[in-house]
């Protein structure tokens, strides 16, 4: 009830909180929206850019080759599925079983009580949905490892990695969130759409000690690269070579399954399928999907951006300026921005929980219009209310003047700073540039506190 006692400090005396609002508050306390964390940065903290890291090759293996982009490991892929899958699987060998067999799959997931029974089977769900080239390239992995004299990781291990983020979904002692912006037009110093995300995750599971920045050039397709990890063949963050962006973060609904495509896929499918941000919006709408998520996807060729909303019913796709991002439940849409942290904005998905919660402790909401001042007075307590109204105001304080540095800033300050940021990016897709930070491990240390490396990707993505 800590939260509770913070709204008596701030002044709310709890003789004035009605009973069924404080009903109605342990019900979405229960989604991890409303959180306790002290993100406020004391001072405006800088972090540093490296725009010119050292560029070394690692390794090779066919067409695919091995980079150290500064502090980052980038792996390159180019030819068929199982061409591409191959030289993953031999290239970062070791990675992968660091991932597998060390560190995050054992610490974050057996290390918290599921168990490869569990995990299978609710793979099994999903995998009915992949799509036969991903099969296809997870196998072609499984040989590469073998090529490189590894024997005990098999594909179940490889298509656990591609559930993860639906297994852990809402995982136990994980940070409220994660943040997604996209600015362009008015916003930025010339016009061009800039894309900036922190994924706060466990970063007590040392997946940061096998992350890669992965790039696929497939045959007769479009170049695209996801920051993730060794031996995922999809991730929560990417980039394509026609300038669509993507990021995503946790939300909920009652509306939830595993039998969909999985996170992690469906981003990848974006970016490999998609040239332009009608094209993305439409995978996302018409794939089958698995549980609550918001989206951020950008478009730099126009450049426009969407945020969307969704669960394995609903997809509620949001413009910049949009009225279903509410006013009545605390919401502010944006001129040539949109913006999302854990929570949903819009009234489709918001209704879909209240009335869960109100249900479940027999609450007459009577009628949404009645129901809105209730939801507005839980969310805007919230850490991730919190997130998506500071930046908000950051925004609006630098007409034509957000460039990389300043969108990294946004990043590393105010409520949207958190302790536990595995990765932190700005992706600048006119340029064809992405600037990445990652966790460390020795000591422990959040991504947002780390340098931002440019990773030039003009090559690759011709």
């Amino acid at each position: 009830m800590n939260e509770i006692h913070d709204w008596y400090q701030k002044g709310l005396t709890m003789k004035l909180v009605p009973i069924a609002l404080l009903l109605f508050l342990a019900g979405f306390l229960a989604l991890g929206w409303i959180g306790v964390e002290d993100r406020s940065a004391k001072e405006k903290v800088t972090p540093e850019i490296v725009a010119k890291p050292e560029i070394r090759l690692l390794d090779k293996e066919g067409a695919g080759k091995l980079y150290q982009v500064g502090s980052w490991t980038v792996c390159v892929m180019e030819g068929t599925p199982a061409e591409m899958g191959f030289q993953h699987g031999k290239l970062l060998a070791g990675h992968i079983q660091g991932m597998v067999q060390k560190r995050y799959m054992v610490r974050a997931l057996l290390g918290r009580g599921y168990t490869m029974k569990y995990i299978n089977e609710q793979a099994a769900r999903m995998e009915r949905h992949f799509p036969a080239e991903y099969i296809a390239e997870m196998h072609g992995i499984v040989k590469g490892l073998r090529a490189a004299g590894v024997e005990d990781i098999g594909y179940e291990h490889l298509r656990a990695c591609v559930v993860v983020a639906e297994i852990q979904h809402r995982a136990p002692g994980s940070p409220p969130g994660c943040t997604n912006f996209a600015v362009f037009g008015k916003w930025t110093k010339d016009g061009r759409l800039l894309h900036g995300r922190n994924l706060d995750w466990n970063i007590q599971g040392q997946a940061q000690d096998d992350a890669v920045i992965l790039v696929w050039r497939p045959k007769n397709g479009k170049p695209f690269m996801m920051v993730g990890w060794a031996g995922c063949i999809g991730s929560v963050s990417g980039m394509n070579a026609s300038g669509i962006t993507i990021g995503e973060m946790t939300s909920s609904s009652p509306d939830e399954t595993f039998d969909g495509l999985p996170l992690f896929l469906t981003m990848r499918l974006v970016l490999e399928k998609a040239s332009t941000l009608e094209e993305a919006v439409k995978i996302i709408r018409e794939e089958p999907r698995t549980l609550g998520w918001n989206y951020v996807v950008g478009d730099g060729t126009i450049p426009d951006a969407r945020a969307l909303e969704v669960d394995a019913e609903t997809c509620e796709v949001f413009a910049p300026m949009d009225t279903k991002e509410e006013n009545e439940t605390g919401h502010t849409p944006l001129q040539d921005a949109v913006r999302r942290t854990n929570h949903p904005c819009g009234g489709a998905m918001l209704k879909k929980i209240a009335g869960m919660y109100a249900k479940k402790m027999g609450i007459d909401l009577e009628s949404w219009e009645k129901a809105r001042p209730l939801v507005k007075a839980f969310i805007t307590q919230g850490n991730s209310w919190q997130r998506y109204a500071w930046l908000g105001e950051q925004i609006q304080t630098m007409p034509e003047g957000i460039d990389v540095k300043e969108a990294v800033e946004l990043l590393a300050n105010g409520p949207v700073k958190c302790g536990a940021t595995l990765h932190s990016w700005v992706f600048d897709p006119k340029n064809h540039a992405a600037y990445v930070a990652n966790a460390g491990t020795n000591p422990v240390r959040t991504a947002s506190e780390r340098p931002y490396v440019r990773i030039d990707l003009e090559k690759w993505f011709e």
